[in-house]
């Protein structure tokens, strides 16, 4: 079956791309004639532990600030990595499911895992939580920063494509303040979130509080009489505390807590099998259908259709619901002598994920799966940095323990139209893993100003990790099979950069980086067989530059990326009673190349434009899989084989990533601006991430097609309170996002494209 997914919108690209170009070159014609005005504002970042200019730091970043979170609506993950050049993204349908790919760094590994197999960091306050989630509410965020490239030295193991660090606000004792923000979109959709600050000791003592629910109806139903669909309600909450008893120590006390419950994973079927689900169903024609007479059968149509006939219905017999629930706390001190900062972090993350119910995708009653995952953080850092900032020699050294925990129980159970002649509720597979990764680690960064132009960067980290692995899996017809394997990796990784100024406004830099992820231990059959550590090395260079008096800003990098070890999870079925499983490899090579640009342009006072470009090419360079399939030309079906991959594609790895966006802001009177922005963003076609796939042939719905779409924002912003009105989607553009393997009887299901409309109102006071 070809692809019939739709792109209506490629003349509104190509026109879009001229309007930016348009307003750039407007923007730099405008600068000549407005010499006095303020221009583009600084942007500050944290991405080397200190307070920084993003101009000023050797790193391919991309910021958003606190106005910049509120002008697009952030409220997922994957909103801001598709404004950033060369991020992809993947999710298997729920909002707690997303995986992130940066520089065509990813890996093959299912998100199922006891522990999250990234290969990105991700920071909230300075506290890695992506052993628990990789997607954290969006509310009362001071700035989002994402790091491309390796960052090992400050951001530790598993950030071999690179990190997010989230910054929070913090309470302060300046006045009672906060916000109210209600937003009501279609699909009966609402978003509220409330902030307060509340002063309680004059320059001692501050509280923080935050609160946002999010419900809405979905946009799949399910025609099955037991009904329901993918509604969902989100429930968050977050204190924090701030403790200044002197100007010399600053401790920081945040809670949060997290419920997102989701009536379904977020997909409607695609027609075609994922090669799971060939192999257990592609030659029962007793129960399928053949239509070409080959031998071959095709998934269940369920009177309901495939995409793109079908954008928002499902046929589940059984329910389904997928959900989490995490729970962290952190703590913070900050002692200031007279040019030493000393820092303690602590902090603590639980997560509770569940996903239950029809795992076959269809009609019939054929299987049910009931998966829930435990994971638990806990890491404590400690560092010692210089704190004067006019000195010519910066220093920073610090240490870390860290210590996750990942425990599933997973169980699948029979239906009574299973197909095999197997009794109802009978568990045919099932498992009770626990995995862990103990580590210490040291890093430091040496910053050395040799002239006034030129900085020199030496910076490293040593990583000493334990990983065990305590696995109990229950095949069926046989004993059950225990394995407990303890394996240690070591690894150090450096980091050398170089800045030259070669104006106060244009800055160039070059510099080298290892990424490391540890390895780990994967049961096969009746064994636990270790695999190596991935290890990246990044080659890097760029320039950031404002130019036409700061009216014009322009960074841009270019980078090569070897990449050896790389992780690597392929399905070996437990079928007919063989013992199989999701095992990991390691692929010998690859490589990722590419470049990105970052422009901003003020044509005029009251019209800002940004444009973002990201080319990438990424793929195995050398990789050589074990997989037992139905490929093996010379072999029987359901043996193991040997299949090369060189050549093919990293997942999530898009060969051009692009957005645009505009605001024009106008004064309706003294007290009221009018603003109205629309927003661009085009991804490439993209490979999803599942090894087995490249054994398919390229192309529907193996291979994500390209996609674009467009954002409209209007409304009036007062002192206190912004009226906008937003429709996202606008040209209701008719795309997939992902493909993801779950339906077994219904085939790979895609997530569809939504159109959004409606009108959010935010009160600000003491603010």
């Amino acid at each position: 079956m070809k692809s019939r997914s739709t792109n209506n919108n490629s003349g509104n690209v190509g026109r879009f791309l001229i309007t930016c170009c348009g307003l750039i070159l407007l923007g730099l014609s405008s600068a000549v004639v407005a010499q006095d005005s303020v221009g583009i504002e600084e942007v500050v970042v944290t991405a080397q532990r200190r307070e920084q200019n993003l101009q000023d730091v050797p790193i391919s970043i991309t910021a958003f600030s606190a106005d910049a979170v509120e002008a697009f609506m952030f409220n997922d993950v994957t909103e801001y990595v598709t404004r950033t050049p060369n991020i992809s993204w993947k999710s298997d349908g729920a909002r707690s499911r997303r995986e992130l790919a940066i520089r065509g760094v990813t890996n093959f590994l299912d998100v199922n895992s006891p522990l999250r197999p990234a290969t990105f960091a991700f920071y909230v306050d300075d506290f890695s939580i992506v052993g628990s989630s990789s997607n954290p509410p969006v509310m009362d965020v001071e700035r989002i920063e994402v790091l491309r490239g390796p960052q090992a030295t400050y951001f530790g193991r598993n950030a071999t494509g690179g990190g997010i660090s989230i910054t929070s606000k913090k309470p302060h004792t300046d006045s009672l303040a906060g916000s109210v923000m209600v937003d009501y979109s279609n699909r009966d959709t609402i978003d509220v979130e409330g902030i307060v600050n509340v002063p309680i000791v004059k320059d001692v003592l501050a509280m923080r509080g935050n609160i946002k629910y999010n419900e809405s109806d979905g946009n799949i139903k399910n025609v099955n009489p037991i009904g329901g669909g993918n509604d969902f309600e989100y429930k968050y909450a977050r204190a924090a505390i701030r403790f200044t008893p002197t100007d010399e120590l600053t401790v920081d006390v945040t809670g949060t807590l997290a419920s997102e419950t989701t009536g379904m994973r977020e997909g409607v079927p695609s027609g075609h099998w994922s090669f799971f689900a060939e192999r257990l169903y592609g030659r029962d024609v007793a129960h399928f259908d053949d239509p070409d007479g080959d031998g071959r059968t095709v998934p269940l149509h369920d009177g309901i259709g495939f995409w793109p006939e079908n954008r928002n219905k499902v046929n589940f017999d059984f329910p389904q619901e997928v959900g989490t629930t995490y729970r962290m706390i952190t703590g913070r001190v900050d002692y200031e002598l007279e040019k030493v900062l000393f820092t303690s972090i602590t902090g603590y993350i639980n997560s509770d994920f569940n996903l239950n119910g029809d795992v076959d995708g269809s009609s019939i009653d054929g299987w049910n799966e009931f998966r829930n995952i435990n994971r638990d953080s806990f890491s404590q850092e400690i560092r010692i940095q210089s704190n004067d900032d006019t000195s010519r020699f910066r220093w920073n050294i610090g240490g870390l323990y860290a210590d996750d925990v990942g425990h599933i129980i997973s169980d699948t159970f029979t239906g009574a139209d299973n197909g095999f002649g197997l009794p109802q509720w009978l568990r045919i597979g099932g498992g009770d893993t626990e995995d862990g990764i103990e580590g210490w680690h040291l890093f430091g960064q040496v910053e050395a100003d040799f002239t006034k132009n030129l900085t020199l960067s030496v910076g490293g980290r040593y990583s000493e990790e334990i990983r065990t692995l305590t696995d109990n899996f229950f095949p069926l017809g046989q004993p059950s099979i225990h394995i407990s394997v303890k394996e240690k990796f070591t690894s150090f990784s450096p980091r050398l950069a170089l800045n030259y100024s070669v104006t106060d406004d244009i800055n160039l830099y070059t510099s080298i980086s290892k990424g490391f992820k540890s390895g780990g231990v994967s049961r096969f059959g009746e064994q636990g067989i270790p695999f190596d550590p991935e290890i990246v090395w990044n080659y890097e260079i760029g320039v950031k530059a404002d130019l036409l008096d700061n009216r014009l800003r322009v960074n841009a990098a270019a980078f090569y990326m070897d990449w050896t070890d790389m992780h690597v999870g392929f399905l070996v079925p437990q079928l007919g009673g063989e013992v199989g499983g999701r095992v990991t490899s390691n692929a010998e090579s690859a490589f990722s190349k590419g470049v990105e640009v970052s422009v901003t342009a003020l044509p005029v006072d009251n019209l800002i434009v940004n444009f973002n470009v990201g080319y990438l090419k990424a793929e195995l360079d050398k990789a050589i899989v074990f997989i037992r399939d139905n490929t093996c030309n010379h072999r029987p079906p359901s043996t193991e084989c040997n299949h090369v991959l060189d050549g093919s594609p990293t997942p999530l790895s898009p060969e051009w990533t692009m957005s645009a966006d505009a605001e024009y802001t106008f004064n309706i009177n003294p007290t009221y601006d009018g603003f109205a922005r629309v927003e661009w963003t085009y991804r490439d076609d993209v490979h999803r991430s599942q090894v087995e796939d490249l054994l398919k042939p390229d192309g529907f719905p193996w291979s994500v097609p390209s996609y674009d779409f467009f954002n409209v924002r209007a409304g009036v912003r007062h002192k206190n309170f912004t009226v906008t009105g937003y429709a996202e989607n606008v040209f209701n553009s008719h795309f997939f996002q992902n493909a993801y393997r779950k339906a077994w009887a219904g085939g790979v299901s895609l997530e569809p494209s939504l159109r959004s409309y409606g009108i959010r109102v935010r009160y600000t006071y003491g603010e």
